[in-house]
């Protein structure tokens, strides 16, 4: 289906209804929108973070992604316009990425708001373990009230397509964060009809392509542009999670967007992809093991908390830290399954153990729960994720 073969499709569903009770949003703040020839905009960045503690203010939760270092730093190594070749790219991200973050951290703390800095790459979501290492950090850094401000590991990357393309680490980020909702602020209002100019897209379904809309145009930084933000839509989309591309110039746009107002162009996952992240947690690998878990213990599953140690009864299989298992009642039938954050060996130490033990027993503490309550999915989830996306 194309945009015009779509029409039907407008006015059915609201956007409000979209965002509404999108609590956890992911923010991707592009170069173009806070730095310009080689020069960070204070006054814009300023304005992004007063955007961002209203919505921590009326309880949103939110995980920013952020690009501009290469665009903030080549300026420093004297190189008169952004470079193209890989390791200038990443010599200018390794000058721009701290004083891009001393500007972030100076404007929220005007709002009393801690930050905290991440640098990530693709690996760390497609490695089990770092994937949930990741997701368990941003888990206490948002639970403490802090704004992880994330940016791609510029400096490491081996994927020189992929340096200063913070785009697709954003549409990453909504996974490993569960987040609700992700916003793309650009230097431009949405995707424009004709490609360039005029009338902006309001929205486009799940099925509707509108790759005749963009071009490969890339920004002045050489990455990103408008065909590069419609991917990672599609990307997110494939999580679950609605998008919109807007523009990011003007102050109050966060409000906006979450108020369901039209503003940008928003990409609306199917009911399918709705469900998918909890069917991706489920099958994207073989249950490594199983735990026999007591009937209190099923209980706190079933009322959404973590598996604790002492509802765990025996292990099952031998697994490593971020792997699947299954969690299986007394009557050995599977109800649910997780990514374990303990190896096997270390489980099977604490079964049976209070939480206060992990220190005297292991000798180090990750986490208090065997499986953490965002890692785990109930076995009817993931039926009926899977009856809705083969229907």
């Amino acid at each position: 289906m194309n945009l015009e073969t779509s029409s039907n499709f407008r006015g059915v569903f609201k956007r409000g209804d979209v965002v509404a009770g999108a609590k956890r949003i992911v923010v991707k703040v592009g170069s173009a929108v806070i730095a310009a020839n080689g020069k960070l905009r204070p006054r814009v960045i300023a304005d992004l973070a007063y955007d961002v503690s209203v919505l921590l203010h009326q309880g949103h939760e939110v995980v920013m992604v952020v690009s501009g270092a290469v665009a903030a730093g080549y300026a420093g190594l004297r190189y008169l316009a952004p470079p193209n070749s890989v390791v200038k790219r990443q010599a200018s991200a390794s000058v721009g990425q701290y004083k891009l973050m001393t500007l972030f951290a100076k404007a929220f703390s005007q709002h009393r708001v801690e930050v905290a800095q991440l640098l990530m790459m693709e690996d760390d979501f497609s490695n089990p373990r770092r994937f949930l290492s990741a997701r368990h950090t941003l888990q206490e850094l948002i639970g403490s009230g802090v704004v992880p401000v994330i940016n791609e590991n510029d400096a490491l990357a081996e994927d020189e397509k992929q340096i200063g393309d913070n785009d697709h680490l954003a549409a990453w980020v909504t996974n490993v964060a569960s987040a609700d909702l992700l916003v793309l602020l650009s230097s431009v209002p949405g995707v424009f009809k004709n490609g360039c100019d005029g009338a902006v897209i309001d929205e486009v379904p799940a099925d509707v392509s509108v790759d005749g809309c963009v071009t490969a145009e890339l920004s002045a930084t050489g990455v990103g542009g408008m065909k590069v933000k419609v991917a990672a839509a599609k990307l997110a989309n494939s999580w679950g999670v609605p998008t919109i591309i807007a523009c990011g110039r003007s102050q109050g746009t966060l409000s906006a967007v979450v108020k369901g107002e039209t503003i940008g162009t928003l990409f609306r996952p199917s009911a399918a992809e709705r469900c998918l992240e909890a069917r991706w947690l489920a099958v994207q690998q073989r249950a490594c093991g199983a735990l026999s878990v007591t009937k209190e213990g099923c209980e706190a599953v079933y009322n959404g908390k973590g598996l604790k140690p002492e509802e765990v009864v025996s292990v099952n299989g031998t697994f490593g830290i971020g792997d699947r298992v299954d969690l299986a009642d007394e009557d050995d039938r599977v109800f649910a399954t997780g990514l374990v954050s303990y190896d096997s060996s270390s489980v099977a130490k604490m079964c049976g153990k209070s939480s206060d033990a992990f220190q005297d027993t292991l000798g180090y503490v990750y986490i208090d729960d065997v499986v953490h309550s965002d890692d785990i999915v109930l076995r009817a989830a993931v039926q009926e994720a899977t009856e809705i996306v083969n229907v």
